[in-house]
């Protein structure tokens, strides 16, 4: 692919995010998107085969940006309970900050079984990052209160927890309560990790 062509295909990615956080996945169409970034929807039909690709782009993108900001946040710190805590509080709250992310996956997952799959790629992930940061944690003697064979399946439990405490907190009180957020990973974190 060309410059060009990355240049054309990003613009038509911003334009149908904004669409797809506007309207959702169901009641945006392509005609729309083409129409908002000035394009002909034949140009639209050369870089992506339907809207479900063009969404899948959007969520891809979307995902990058998340990570990397989380990535960036989380390597700020040296040690394993810092790096945990600060992953739970930036990944949870940029989820929410990015309520197109969020309201898509939970709204057209409940209609397109896709979103479903791409919601648990995101989780495989996240997981193998936590993983990551558990490891380095063991290997410096920093976390040995679990046998390293047994860190995928807490790094995979400690995720789910962490998903299911945000989603009640969002759904019990219509947004994301972040101060509620970090006083639970204060206390919570600690007594897992060390």
């Amino acid at each position: 692919m060309t410059g060009k062509d990355e240049i054309v295909k990003k613009e038509i990615l911003v334009e149908a995010q904004r669409l797809f956080q506007q309207f959702g996945l169901k009641k945006t169409t392509m005609d729309e998107i083409a129409e908002a970034c000035g394009k002909a929807k034949s140009t639209l039909y050369h870089y992506f085969k339907s809207k479900d690709e063009v969404f899948d782009a959007v969520i891809q993108l979307e995902m990058l940006n998340l990570r990397q900001f989380v990535k960036n946040k989380v390597e700020e710190h040296k040690t394993m309970l810092d790096k945990i805590k600060t992953y739970v509080i930036e990944f949870h709250k940029e989820v929410v900050n990015k309520v197109n992310l969020y309201r898509l996956i939970r709204q057209d997952s409940k209609s397109f079984g896709f979103a479903k799959d791409k919601f648990l790629k995101m989780m495989e992930f996240e997981q193998s990052y936590i993983v990551r940061i558990l490891e380095d944690g063991f290997d410096s003697g920093e976390y040995n209160t679990s046998a390293k064979e047994d860190i995928p399946w807490i790094a995979e439990m400690f995720l789910a927890s962490f998903y299911g405490v945000v989603q009640y907190g969002v759904e019990k009180d219509g947004y994301y309560n972040e101060e509620k957020i970090e006083r639970i990973v204060e206390l919570v974190v600690p007594r897992l990790f060390t």
